[in-house]
């Protein structure tokens, strides 16, 4: 498997019909940011071994242990995985026919006939992948959840990207907290017009940890954005994310 880039996100965000595509972004760290777990995973393709199955549907499903194990034993090893949340196996045995039909529509399609999100299941996601990290389609029924995951996720990222040393040359982890959501939901027009989030220009002092942002446009593949990064780099940024260490606190500057 091709390795999850962890030098940048891209994320382009689709406000009218609620999915973002992005690169840089795998199922293990997505479940590590959302602050509330779903309750079990619909399963419409998928590398899992210790699952169940669902007659009615005939999907098979994993429960929030079963697929948090699966994170901390297997990492970031996963390719095609593609999957919706539901909270209760009740509400899945009550999705009709012509439900289910939509359900597979989305698998084999990576796109929606109608809203990909079914009240009988209380989905927040629909997660749409061939490449883990690599391209990820992810629709989301409530930006809220958007907003939290990146703002637990940059600092994640930015602090395994950019070690500091101690006074004995060892490296340690630069402790980032949070990003305010709201600052976050202030960065979508830039999202909306495709961005990358860049690690690998981000620069770390005693006193900030500063973290770039470019508006790069549309595109759907990983290797064609990092033909023109050289370009990008160039250019003045569109926005940053400055983390004040003795404060604790972050400020967006555009």
């Amino acid at each position: 498997m091709k390795s999850v880039k962890r030098d940048f996100i891209y994320l382009h965000k689709q406000e009218a019909e609620h999915f973002v595509a992005s690169f840089g972004i795998d199922f293990c760290s997505f479940m590590l940011a959302v602050k509330e777990p779903p309750e079990n995973l619909l399963l419409l393709d998928h590398p899992f071994m210790d699952v169940e199955f669902d007659m009615h549907t005939h999907f098979n499903y994993v429960p929030f242990p079963s697929y948090k194990k699966f994170c901390k034993e297997n990492g970031k090893e996963i390719e095609q995985l593609v999957w919706m949340d539901f909270e209760d196996i009740d509400g899945l045995e009550e999705l009709a026919p012509w439900e289910i039909a939509e359900i597979l529509y989305v698998r084999h399609t990576f796109n929606h006939l109608r809203s990909p999100f079914y009240q009988k299941m209380n989905n927040r996601f629909v997660y749409l992948t061939q490449e883990d990290g690599l391209y990820n389609k992810i629709y989301y029924r409530s930006w809220t959840d958007f907003y939290e995951i990146l703002s637990a996720m940059i600092p994640e990222q930015a602090e395994w990207s950019k070690a500091e040393r101690s006074l004995f040359g060892a490296k340690r982890k630069v402790s980032l907290v949070n990003i305010p959501q709201e600052m976050i939901k202030q960065l979508s027009p830039v999202f909306n017009e495709g961005a990358i989030i860049s690690f690998e220009k981000s620069i770390h002092t005693r006193q900030t940890a500063e973290i770039p942002i470019w508006s790069v446009g549309d595109f759907s593949h990983v290797d064609d954005l990092e033909q023109e990064l050289r370009d990008v780099y160039r250019t003045r940024q569109t926005a940053k994310l400055v983390f004040h260490k003795k404060q604790k606190e972050w400020a967006l500057i555009r």
